[in-house]
């Protein structure tokens, strides 16, 4: 996992509850407290899982409450970080279907082939009838925060679609299978 990930992590708990439960987080996972992700190197899944763990006892969340608000706030930073995606689509099945092209993106400055692979094998989009179908492969399990940034992506494009997960990791499934269906 690229370390743009954990840094908002990082910059959402600081926003949300303040720099001394950020660095309660960090200490309860595990991580020292001088500890900066960058976004061109790749960090262990484990630590990641330990810092979510860590993010929703400190917070007092379940994961799917801390996955919606990880999201909202993945959201607007992306927003503000990246114009350009959002400008380049009219419409969220347009975003949607190049996600797993902006993720792998992430891949290309890894410099370990085996972490890059791990990378681009996380998502595998297919284009259905009046949809899509996420396939999401990660020891991370953050189909929640997939499915909340697609809610926000479609209600940012103004779009109807309905959400479904068919599969997941969480439930014993081999991948996460997110079915993502527009109004005909």
């Amino acid at each position: 996992m690229v370390g743009l990930i954990q840094k908002l992590l990082f910059d959402f708990i600081e926003e949300a509850a303040g720099p001394e439960k950020l660095l309660e987080v960090k200490r309860l996972a595990g991580v020292p407290a001088e500890k900066v992700f960058r976004m061109d190197e790749v960090y262990e899944d484990e630590e990641w899982q330990r810092l979510f763990r860590a993010t929703c006892e400190v917070l007092g969340v379940t994961q799917e409450q801390a996955e919606e608000a990880y999201a909202e706030f993945f959201y607007k930073d992306g927003m503000k970080r990246w114009p350009m995606w959002f400008s380049m689509s009219k419409t969220a099945r347009e975003f949607l279907q190049r996600q797993p092209k902006i993720h792998n993106g992430f891949a290309t400055g890894v410099r370990d082939q085996k972490a890059s692979q791990a990378i681009n094998d996380k998502f595998d989009l297919e284009e259905v009838e009046h949809g899509i179908v996420m396939h999401y492969r990660s020891p991370n399990q953050l189909c929640g925060l997939y499915t909340a940034l697609a809610r926000l992506i479609i209600n940012h494009y103004g779009d109807e679609a309905s959400i479904e997960e068919t599969k997941c990791l969480k439930q014993g499934d081999s991948e996460c299978e997110i079915h993502i269906r527009w109004a005909a």
